[in-house]
């Protein structure tokens, strides 16, 4: 039953022309020069997402200048005081420009909450692991804004 239930998902997969969002050739627009500030670890996992889109061979050219923030904010805490629950926010605020004209500017911001862990460790992992997704989706949305733009 697995296996038919494995061909049938690769059947349906394929036949529905399914493109990952980041390849190169789905995409109708290229980045020239992006520009970005903020916090570096987050600017770094931005730049690896869509360094693909700069090999694209469109004529419509964007350069991006993304400014990022990542906040850690306590939600709730336990009656000791500790803090029980986190939430992660990553904002990025993007200048799209085109010919060197602003044409849009865009705030993205996705947040997500988690429990603490008294382990630090793992809790960094996790951390970590929450930056790489909730970036994701920023790149998503961007990817979406600039594929709507003419």
């Amino acid at each position: 039953m697995k296996k038919i239930l494995i061909i049938l998902l690769f059947i349906f997969i394929y036949a529905c022309d399914y493109t990952p969002i980041y390849s190169t050739g789905s995409a109708k627009f290229k980045l020239n020069d992006i520009e970005v500030t903020g916090d570096k670890k987050i600017n770094k996992i931005i730049l690896k997402k869509i360094s693909r889109l700069k090999e694209n061979s469109s004529n419509l050219i964007y350069d991006l200048k993304i400014n990022s923030s990542l906040e850690i904010n306590p939600v709730s805490k336990d009656e000791k005081g500790n803090t029980k629950i986190l939430e992660m926010s990553i904002s990025a605020d993007i200048n799209i420009l085109k010919n060197n004209i602003t044409i849009q500017n865009k705030r993205i911001s996705e947040n997500f909450s988690y429990e603490n862990n008294e382990n630090k460790f793992q809790l960094n992992q996790y951390e970590k692991d929450i930056q790489k997704k909730l970036v994701e989706r920023i790149i998503d949305n961007l990817i979406l804004s600039l594929g709507t733009l003419e």
